[in-house]
């Protein structure tokens, strides 16, 4: 009960950004954003190993929904 809830929460957020999508289509479009930890070797004989965070690419609809949602704020990360 309580992700049904969740989901129809989400989905009346999404609609203030995007309207007319879909509960089908706005799973579907939050599934396709993902995130990559890139590895770096350290620089020298010191130093710690890096680690870039990124997004995919985004389509418009993915931009407005991170935006509306608050995604961006829970990750620090350069676009893709």
């Amino acid at each position: 009960m309580l992700g049904i809830s969740l989901l129809q929460y989400v989905h009346k957020k999404a609609n203030g950004a995007w309207p007319g999508l879909s509960l089908e289509n706005l799973t579907d479009e939050l599934a396709q954003i993902q995130q990559f930890a890139l590895l770096y070797p350290p620089q020298g004989q010191k130093g710690p190993n890096r680690v870039a965070t990124i997004l995919s690419k985004q389509t418009l609809v993915q931009q407005a929904l991170t935006e509306a949602l608050g995604l961006n704020s829970i990750s620090s990360t350069q676009q893709g």
